[in-house]
């Protein structure tokens, strides 16, 4: 159904209560389209503008329930406070909304372009392909070093793909926004096909019972390598010696990965450093 908040239009499946959003200041933006469960919405006040990820709304892409949505958002709230990084955007708030029927966490917003936008027209993709190869390196390093970070604290990148990236093409960096179904690994393929957008998910993500851990992940990095140094239809455009480590980290056998991102992002650093030397 089509509702408004602050002049906004906005469907779910059902009216939802966003009175309490109200203290925050004015709705300039809602993603309703997701398939996470969450409504998120930009929110413009007293505490600046923020990014609010809700979940307690019956949303249109979303095919679980609505209290298992909020468990999830629940427990990601750990990972955002335990674990900070310069990559990952900082949680500013989190809690019980809505009179305790949702849960909310609240983010700085960031005027950045997701990688894969809703829905997808590949125009951010093509405007990363466009920047020299240092920045993109420099984008890269940001992601994997924040994965390493986080298997270090025995978290796998459950979902990982190009719409968790966001852009930020005038500092030339890139950040992920979300980690909410990352889970402390490894973990047995509890139901087929996992989250997350096809290109990005590996093998082992489509059989049941089969693990996921740090060479799930380390797929997941090298798809996003190939990605952004994939010059198009002008083919790879970076040294030879990323593309073999990208390759062999998205080995479709799982045992010809890279053993742990830690090891990849190590791999793929002396890469740099040897194309820089000569």
């Amino acid at each position: 159904m089509r509702q408004e908040a602050d002049g906004v239009f906005f469907e779910t499946r059902e009216p939802v209560n966003l009175t309490w959003l109200q203290p925050y200041g004015r709705v300039f933006y809602v993603f309703d389209r997701l398939t996470s469960g969450n409504l998120c919405l930009g929110v413009e006040g007293a505490f600046g503008r923020l990014f609010v990820k809700y979940a307690g709304a019956r949303t249109l892409n979303y095919t679980g329930r609505t209290q298992d949505a909020v468990v999830t958002l629940r427990t990601a709230e750990r990972i955002y406070r335990e674990f900070p990084h310069p990559a990952l955007v900082p949680l500013r708030a989190a809690g019980p909304v809505n009179g305790g029927q949702g849960y909310a966490l609240f983010f700085p917003w960031m005027d950045m372009p997701a990688l894969r936008t809703v829905p997808p027209d590949g125009e951010v993709l093509r405007r990363v392909r466009r920047l020299p190869l240092t920045v993109r390196l420099g984008m890269l390093e940001q992601v994997f070093a924040l994965h390493a970070h986080l298997e270090q604290n025995g978290l796998t990148a459950v979902g990982f793909d190009d719409g968790n990236v966001l852009i930020d093409f005038d500092g030339g960096g890139a950040y992920v926004c979300d980690v909410d179904l990352y889970r402390p690994g490894p973990v047995a393929n509890p139901r087929g096909r996992m989250p997350g957008r096809g290109a990005f998910r590996a093998p082992e993500e489509y059989v049941p019972g089969v693990l996921i851990d740090d060479r799930t992940t380390v797929y997941k990095m090298a798809v996003l390598a190939l990605m952004l140094l994939d010059g198009g239809e002008s083919g790879w455009d970076a040294p030879e010696g990323l593309r073999r480590v990208a390759m062999r980290a998205a080995q479709q056998e799982r045992e010809r990965r890279y053993a742990s991102v830690t090891a990849f992002l190590s791999a793929w650093r002396e890469a740099v450093r040897e194309d820089w030397l000569y």
